[in-house]
């Protein structure tokens, strides 16, 4: 990697014949050229959205684009190419992170979700590609986000997938169905079902179904309650992951000379000309060397939940009391910069299945002989279970308040109970405070209601339930205690803080447990192993689950706020950093409230109408 600017120019001369004439191809700095001098757009992270939005401005041939990256490439290994051979134990595309002691959670300290590597969480999530109901996009325009409701997003889902239906036989056989009109058919990033499931899948539908669960036509249209069958972001050409550097990079790299990335590579700061952003500065991971790379016409930051505001902070865009106990000068005070962290808090449900039919998931684990061949039937016919990623599925239920408990209304007037000064901490800014008191309001308003769903009860077929809380009232931070790029911040998911979370999750599991009591899953002779059979009462759940919950369902969000300024918000409606010029934010942060949905499509959807909103700020094409 580079030394520093003087390098990065011998570089380019020492490879003069590609400097000057430049190959017709998207470049990787340091392999294929070297660094300009500037480009019209720097955008520091090449995740899910930096990729997008770096895809979509290069389109015009003349827009020039760097991507600073903190990870490699992936090596296009089977680990994050095949879906069933995920294995995030062991993945070297995760960042090394701990959240500080939880104190909803016995004090306990959590791994913290972030990926490191260009495609970011898609290289390695999931691959649920799913959206929220209407409602929770709606809700973001009560805060400030005019244009970004249901009716505002849904072009830019369309635009973001290339979907294709399940096969007529399968989709007959497992129920599955959809609704043509709400899905993109010529989007980069492919959506697909696998072609293969387990046949206990179907007792979990009909177990909802014996509860008066509805299933949905389809839950991408912005109605995403009941018991569900969703997409993967699953390329049904070869049953691989469609990720972002498939989508938004190795597409279109043949044809895109104007489209730069550089990886292995940390920003240190966003370099600033009084107000206004100019550049970044930047370091690569192996040397201890800065250099610094202008923008022309905007700086993106698309770092992820996590370093998105500590760049900000470092760059001296935050809490003023922040960055003067730090000693960094502040370009602008910005309370919400780190505040609002939001995610899935949730408890993994497990039990015993007895009498599973075959095949079963439990049989990849427990049958070598059974694991084999269906391993070698992927890599021969693209079939079977290994189409499925490892640990997740296609199959949900979500489901609204008053669906879970009777007692609804109860547990509204317990939020509606708690003095927001007593659940968040006493430091925080009065702006950052009004904002959590008018999201309150607005989210004890969707309690009540029957089109938004507060909890996701996940199944694969296996001995795991997990059992995720989608619409939290506790708030978290991040917020840096080092001036030191490399120092992680310090990151409070504030899980449960509020105690009206841990009884929605509490209503959650029990209800949880009829489904399981009924009779299609009793077919399966379940027994509970975790929280446990013996836990019956609310107050011995409430000290159970604190124990075995954790905050996190890898959806880190909403720390850079797209709200207004008076409420705590870091972006306005154009997705412009309040109080400084010529930077822009694009990725998770943004959202103001986290979408009941696992996140990844929401995501590529926001960074589609963030391109568009800086194409029209600088008259591109």
């Amino acid at each position: 990697m580079f030394t520093g600017i003087a390098l990065l120019l011998l570089s380019v001369g020492a490879i003069g014949v590609i400097a000057l004439v430049p190959p017709p191809h998207a470049r990787i700095v340091g392999r294929d050229a070297g660094l300009d001098v500037s480009y019209d757009f720097v955008i520091v992270g090449g995740g899910t959205s930096g990729l997008t939005v770096a895809d979509r401005l290069t389109e015009n041939p003349d827009t020039s684009v760097l991507v600073i990256e903190y990870g490699p490439l992936d090596k296009h290994e089977p680990s994050v190419l095949v879906p069933g051979l995920l294995n995030l134990s062991a993945s070297p595309y995760l960042f090394n992170l701990k959240s500080v002691p939880q104190r909803g959670l016995a004090g306990g300290t959590f791994a913290v979700p972030a990926a490191a590597v260009v495609g970011g969480g898609t290289a390695v999530n999931g691959m649920f590609f799913d959206r929220a109901s209407a409602a929770d996009y709606d809700a973001w325009t009560e805060l400030g986000g005019l244009g970004w409701g249901w009716a505002d997003l849904l072009p830019y889902f369309k635009k973001s997938e290339n979907f294709t239906p399940a096969a007529q036989s399968f989709a007959e056989a497992f129920d599955i169905s959809w609704d043509d009109s709400v899905h993109g058919y010529g989007g980069p990033v492919q959506s697909s079902y696998p072609v293969f499931q387990f046949p206990s899948i179907k007792n979990f539908f009909r177990a909802w179904d014996s509860l008066g669960v509805p299933t949905p036509k389809d839950p991408g249209g912005g109605g995403a309650g009941g018991a569900f069958w969703a997409p993967s972001s699953l390329d049904p050409t070869d049953e691989t992951r469609s990720y972002a550097r498939t989508a938004h990079y190795d597409r279109v790299i043949a044809s895109r000379p104007n489209y730069h990335l550089l990886t292995n590579t940390v920003v240190r700061r966003i370099i600033f000309n009084g107000s206004r952003a100019v550049g970044a500065e930047f370091v690569p991971r192996e040397t201890n060397q800065s250099s610094r790379v202008l923008a022309r016409n905007e700086v993106i930051l698309a770092a992820g939940s996590v370093h998105s505001p500590q760049i900000l902070q470092l760059s001296g865009v935050g809490p003023a009391g922040l960055l003067k106990s730090l000693g960094i000068q502040a370009v602008a005070d910005l309370p919400g910069v780190g505040q609002n962290f939001q995610d899935h808090p949730t408890l993994y449900s497990a039990f015993s299945f007895e009498t599973q039919p075959t095949p079963n998931l439990e049989m990849l684990a427990a049958n070598l002989t059974y694991a084999a061949e269906q391993l070698a039937l992927y890599w021969s016919d693209r079939q079977g279970p290994y189409t499925i990623v490892n640990q997740g599925g296609n199959t949900v239920a979500f489901l609204p308040l008053p669906n879970i408990t009777s007692n609804y209304q109860s547990i509204i007037n317990l939020a509606k109970s708690q003095p927001p000064t007593t659940i968040y901490p006493s430091s925080i800014e009065p702006s950052v405070l009004a904002g959590y008191v008018l999201q309150r309001s607005i989210i004890l308003r969707l309690y009540a209601s029957t089109t938004a769903s507060v909890q996701e009860t996940g199944w694969n077929g296996g001995s795991v339930i997990p059992i995720t809380l989608v619409k939290p009232l506790s708030r978290g931070s991040i917020n840096i205690n080092s001036t030191d790029i490399l120092q992680p911040p310090l990151i409070d998911f504030g899980a449960l803080e509020d105690p009206t979370d841990l009884e929605i999750l509490i209503a959650a599991l029990r209800v949880n447990r009829a489904m399981v009591a009924s009779p299609p899953m009793q077919e399966l002779t379940p027994l509970e192993l975790a929280p446990g059979v013996n836990l019956t009462s609310d107050e011995q759940l409430r000290a159970a689950l604190r124990q075995q919950i954790v905050p996190t369902y890898s959806h880190p969000c909403c720390t850079c706020a797209l709200m207004r300024r008076e409420f705590g918000g870091v972006v306005d409606a154009d997705l412009q950093v309040y109080g400084v010029e010529g930077l822009s934010i694009v990725d998770a942060s943004i959202m103001p409230l986290i979408p009941a949905t696992h996140t990844s499509a929401t995501v590529y959807a926001v960074a589609e109408k963030a391109a568009d909103i800086i194409k029209a700020r600088h008259s591109l094409p």
